[in-house]
């Protein structure tokens, strides 16, 4: 997952420095509160974040959604508003905005996750169960993954993440590509290391 690690830090260390904030290490802080399955009040959000008020309200209005009562509902791809990715988390459903989160998430809160989602192409059912940074195993297999290289900081679900989906075979994982041009498709050996994969479903 290092490639594609290495380019959502380097997006979103781009937009903090926008803001004058040095790191993102309160986004885990942040996402482990959501897992709980709740609506975050901004106060609770607010004692999160080492940072003013003016600057934790320019991150929610980057990275943020709100419910009609004012509370966080998604944060940095973590949500709890449905989506097209099922991130399932001891015994709790939440969402992420796109395939890559979802994976990456699995990772950077040291969870167990369970990932149901579709292909955009012919709704396929996926389904993949992670343990942390080690695929335990996924259904289909092989899976694809698209990806686009460049993102917009003021629009970062559509520029980004409603671009980045599984694909349950390479011919559907082409007709995408045949429609995005500068997309390109991943393998799940793209993101982990071989001896990170384990049971192989058909």
């Amino acid at each position: 997952m290092k490639t594609a690690k290495q380019y959502l830090d380097k997006q979103l260390n781009t937009m903090l420095s926008e803001i004058q904030l040095d790191d993102n290490n309160f986004i885990v802080n942040v996402q482990r509160e959501l897992l709980k399955g709740n609506p975050l009040p901004k106060t609770t959000f607010y004692a999160l974040i080492d940072a003013t008020k003016e600057k934790a309200d320019s991150l929610l209005e980057l990275l943020g959604e709100l419910n009609e009562n004012n509370q966080i509902t998604a944060f940095s791809g973590l949500s709890i508003t449905p989506t097209n990715h099922k991130f399932i988390v001891q015994g709790k459903t939440l969402y992420t905005w796109c395939a890559l989160d979802a994976i990456l998430f699995t990772e950077w809160l040291d969870v167990s996750s369970q990932i149901i989602s579709q292909d955009p192409i012919d709704n396929s059912l996926i389904e993949l169960n992670i343990d942390c940074d080690h695929l335990v195993s996924s259904n289909p297999y092989p899976i694809f993954l698209s990806l686009v290289e460049k993102m917009d900081s003021c629009n970062i679900r559509g520029s980004f993440c409603n671009h980045v989906s599984f694909f349950a075979s390479e011919q559907t994982a082409k007709q995408w590509l045949d429609s995005n041009a500068n997309g390109k498709i991943l393998t799940l050996e793209d993101l982990f290391e071989s001896n990170k994969i384990g049971l192989k479903c058909c």
